[in-house]
C-alpha cells in the first residue's frame, strides 16, 4: 500500500522537505520525496504502518507561514520522478514540537534544558551552562534550570530588567509598564494576545510558525484605555528560543503575557552562555487576505539577490525574481511595481517577447506652476481650475508656491503627495502620505471614481500618464463639496480600478496568465485588499514567494 501526501508550500526553501525526509526515515519506511508545483512524498507501508505514520507526521510537521494546504491519497505506485535526497544540508529553525515534548517532560533528562539536541528539526547544541549574572559581574548560582528560570521570572515581575542572548541576538527584556510608546513586544502567552491586539486566526497562527515572524498589530481600544501602550500599531513577536519559551512559561504564573525589548539598553541582570550559536532569522511580514506578504527577511537563497543586482532600476529587478521564484520563463505576466521608494512601473514579460516590455512610467512636474499651466491649456479644465482658485484662494495660492523638490520618486505615491498640497489636506510636501492616511481613517466604504488616465495611444506599452487629469477629477469633486477623508478614498479605490482596467486591456490583446504585485506600496492593508477586489478572479495574483516585497 502507497500513499501520497500533497503539499502546497509556497517557498523555494527546503524547510518542508527537511521535515518530511527527518520524519519518514525515523519511520524505516520505503518513502520518496519529489518536487514540481508541489512537493509530494510517497511512502510505503500496510494499512497498521501508514496509520501510524500519517498520526506522527500530523504531530510532527511544523505549522509555516509558506504552507498552504495538504492532501492524501493511495495510489498504485511511487512516483517516475527523481526523488529528492536531504541528507546533509542544515537548517537553522527555531524549536519543534518534539523539542517541547522533551523539555516539558518533568521524567526527561532535559527537563527545561534550552540546548537539547533534536533528532527532528536538527538542532545541535554541545553548551552545557547558562551563565545568569547581577548588576555587580557576579554569577548567581542556581541548581537546576527550572529554578534559574523561575528566579528571572520573580526579577522580572519585580519590574528588573534582563539583558537576554538568544539565537537571534542579544536583547533587554523588562515587563511592559504604563505609557509605553515606539516599543517592540515580545507576547509570551498567544492566548491572551487579543488583550491587547486586534489579531485575526492567520495572523495569530503565522507568529507560532516555525519562522516566528514580527508582525505589526493594532492596538485594541480597550488596552488602550489602560494607557499602557501609546501607538496605534506595534511590533509584535512570539518566543523563538527555547530560553524565551522556558522563561514564557514562568511569566504565566505572573499573569505576564508581553515583554518589551531593545537592543541597547540598561539592564540589571544577564543570561549568557560563552558559544556562538548559529543565527536565527527573524523576518518580518504582513498578512493580507491568505497571503504572508514579506518585509523584511534574511532568510532567502542568495541566487534572489544576484538576480536582483542584474538590473539597475529596483522594479525590473524585482520582477525578475518573482519570474525566477515561480520559474514563469514560459508564461506571460503583468508586474505592478508600486513604491514608497523607487520609481513605479508597470511591465509585461511574456514568453513571446525578449525581454521586459514597459506598458507605463510616471514623471514628476518640475513644478506645481506646471501642472496648472497644463490645465490652463484645455477650455474646460482652464474654467474648472479658475473656479477652484475663487472658491479655495488660499489653498491655490500654496500650492502654487509649494517646492516639490523634495520628491525625488516618479510614482503614484508622489503624486498623492503632490495631489495633497492641490486639494489643502497639507500645507507642504510632507514625510509621511497625508491622502494615504486620510484614505486609511475614512469611514465610509467608497469614495468618488478619480480619473487616473493614460494618453491615447494605438500602442500598448510606453504609455504616458496624464497627472492633470487625475488633478483636475479631484478638483472637480473638491468643488463639489466632498470631504477631504472621502476624496482621499476615492484616490486610493481609483487607483485599485485603474490596475484592473490596465489589466483588461492587456490581457485583450496579450493572453495573461497572471498578475503579480511588488513594491511596498502593496504591503498597504487598504490599498492590497481595495486592488484584490478590483482584479477579477479570472486571474491569479502572485506576491514574491521568499523574497521581500520592497528590497
Amino acid at each position: 500500500m502507497i500513499l501520497k501526501f500533497k503539499f502546497d508550500y509556497n517557498s523555494n526553501n527546503n524547510t518542508l522537505i527537511y521535515f518530511l525526509h527527518t520524519i519518514a526515515k525515523q519511520s524505516n519506511l520505503e518513502y520518496k520525496i519529489t518536487k514540481s508545483n508541489f512537493i509530494n512524498l510517497f511512502i510505503k507501508g500496510d494499512e497498521d504502518e501508514l496509520t501510524k505514520f500519517s498520526t506522527t507526521l500530523s504531530s510532527l510537521l511544523p505549522m509555516s507561514i509558506f504552507f498552504k494546504d495538504s492532501t492524501a491519497e493511495v495510489v498504485s505506485q511511487m512516483s517516475d520522478e527523481q526523488g529528492i535526497v536531504f541528507d546533509n544540508e542544515k537548517i537553522d529553525l527555531s524549536f519543534c514540537s518534539s523539542c517541547l515534548q522533551k523539555v516539558e517532560d518533568n521524567t526527561s533528562i532535559d527537563f527545561y534544558n534550552p540546548f537539547i539536541s533534536c533528532d527532528i528539526c536538527g538542532t545541535t547544541c554541545d553548551v552545557n551552562e547558562l551563565n545568569f549574572i547581577d548588576f555587580n559581574k557576579e554569577k548567581i548560582h542556581y541548581e537546576n534550570y527550572e529554578e534559574l528560570f523561575k528566579k528571572i521570572a520573580f526579577l522580572i515581575n519585580d519590574e528588573k530588567s534582563i539583558k537576554i542572548k538568544t539565537r537571534s541576538g542579544s536583547f533587554v527584556f523588562k515587563k511592559l509598564m504604563k505609557t509605553e510608546e515606539n516599543v517592540k513586544l515580545l507576547c509570551t502567552n498567544l492566548a491572551n494576545i487579543s488583550k491587547a491586539f486586534i489579531a485575526n486566526k492567520a495572523e495569530v497562527v503565522a507568529l507560532a510558525s516555525i519562522e516566528k515572524p514580527i508582525i505589526n498589530l493594532k492596538v485594541n481600544e480597550v488596552f488602550k484605555l489602560t494607557n499602557t501602550l501609546n501607538q496605534e500599531y506595534a511590533n509584535v513577536r512570539f518566543v523563538n528560543d527555547l530560553i524565551l519559551y522556558l522563561l514564557a512559561k514562568e511569566l504565566k504564573d505572573y499573569d505576564i503575557d508581553f515583554l518589551t525589548y531593545e537592543e541597547n539598553s540598561d539592564f540589571d541582570y544577564e543570561l549568557t552562555y560563552e558559544k556562538q550559536l548559529e543565527p536565527l532569522d527573524i523576518m518580518k511580514i504582513k498578512v493580507i487576505e491568505d497571503k504572508n506578504i514579506i518585509l523584511e527577511s534574511n532568510s532567502y537563497n542568495e541566487v534572489l539577490d544576484d538576480i536582483y543586482s542584474k538590473f539597475k532600476e529596483p522594479s525590473k529587478s524585482h520582477f525578475m525574481v518573482l519570474l525566477h521564484e515561480y520559474n514563469f520563463y514560459d508564461k506571460s505576466i503583468l508586474n505592478f511595481y508600486s513604491s514608497t521608494k523607487e520609481d513605479d512601473n508597470i511591465a509585461l514579460y511574456s514568453k513571446d517577447i525578449e525581454g521586459l516590455l514597459d506598458i507605463v512610467n510616471y514623471k514628476l512636474p518640475n513644478s506645481i506652476e506646471e501642472i496648472f499651466e497644463t490645465l490652463k491649456k484645455d477650455e474646460t479644465a482652464s474654467r474648472l481650475l479658475e473656479n477652484y482658485k475663487n472658491k479655495y484662494p488660499d489653498i491655490y495660492e500654496n500650492a502654487k508656491k509649494c517646492d516639490i523638490s523634495s520628491l525625488k520618486t516618479n510614482s503614484i505615491y508622489s503624486y498623492w503627495k503632490i495631489i495633497s498640497v492641490i486639494l489643502g489636506f497639507s500645507l507642504k510636501i510632507e514625510e509621511h502620505n497625508v491622502l494615504l492616511d486620510n484614505a486609511m481613517s475614512c469611514i465610509l466604504d467608497k469614495g468618488p471614481r478619480v480619473d487616473y488616465k493614460l494618453k491615447e495611444s494605438d500602442k500598448i506599452f510606453n504609455k504616458e500618464f496624464l497627472l492633470h487629469k487625475l488633478i483636475q477629477s479631484g478638483m472637480s469633486f473638491k468643488l463639489a463639496g466632498v470631504d477631504d477623508k472621502t476624496l482621499s478614498l476615492g484616490y486610493v479605490e481609483s487607483f485599485a480600478h485603474y490596475i484592473s482596467t490596465l489589466i483588461d486591456d492587456i490581457h485583450n490583446e496579450v493572453k495573461l496568465d497572471g498578475i503579480s504585485l511588488t513594491g511596498d506600496i502593496f504591503a498597504n492593508e487598504l490599498i492590497s485588499k481595495l486592488v484584490h477586489k478590483s482584479i477579477t478572479k479570472n486571474f491569479k495574483i502572485y506576491y514574491n514567494k521568499d523574497f521581500v516585497i520592497q528590497k
